[in-house]
């Protein structure tokens, strides 16, 4: 199972994206993000936030629909993803999907993608999705397995210093037990030559982004 958090940023569909959510998903939306769902042909089953950058009509018609409104004060410490993402851990779900976190202010699309470093090696679970790109953080010692086509964009970029002993294979550019400095554009660029690569680091944070074929396992 999954739950998928739309969030108000620009929104671009995933090619591989279903038709529907699979039975027992669960839908959640962001303030401002509760208006895509409904584009997609999807239902939504929570929308969180204080509701300010929604309309008031189309909250009222969500609600009446049968959408669990979860309100909060506009003055708080968390910005609504925040608040979006911890009642989908709360509700036992573990793999996420993130659709409308980028675009828009900087700040905020930042905040977006650096927000899982807070959950430690479970931010390989969030992946976040805008058309042809995927974003996910990876946090030593691990080990993933990143599925695609030959000729898709890779790039890795380190986060909050030296990301050590990193190995990627099924790329144009491998890497073989290599350190990452933080800062630094080594990672950037990379082609997948395979149908897949797979990632391994022993230590540090790593941001992995790619193009191309969509799902990453």
């Amino acid at each position: 199972m999954k739950a998928y958090i739309f969030l108000n940023g620009d929104f671009e569909k995933p090619e591989d994206w279903p038709a529907q959510p699979a039975r027992g998903d669960l839908i959640v939306a962001a303030d401002g993000g509760g208006r895509y769902p409904a584009a997609l042909g999807w239902p939504l089953h929570c929308l969180v936030g204080d509701l300010d950058s929604l309309a008031p009509e189309l909250a009222r018609q969500l609600a009446a629909g049968g959408t669990e409104i979860e309100r909060h004060p506009v003055a708080k410490d968390e910005i609504d993803f925040e608040l979006a993402l911890d009642l989908v851990r709360r509700r036992g779900f573990e793999h996420i999907e993130v659709l409308g976190a980028l675009g828009g202010r900087w700040d905020m699309t930042l905040a977006n993608i650096l927000l899982p470093m807070a959950l430690g090696r479970d931010s390989r679970f969030i992946r976040f999705r805008h058309g042809p790109w995927t974003v996910r953080m990876v946090t030593g010692p691990d080990r993933l397995a990143l599925a695609g086509r030959p000729g898709d964009l890779l790039s890795l970029l380190p986060l909050g210093g030296e990301v050590r002993s990193v190995t990627l294979t099924g790329c144009l550019y491998p890497l073989g037990g290599e350190d990452l400095p933080a800062g630094l554009s080594r990672g950037l660029s990379n082609t997948l030559t395979a149908a897949g690569a797979e990632l391994r680091l022993e230590s540090g944070r790593l941001l992995v982004i790619s193009r191309g074929g969509g799902n990453s396992g």
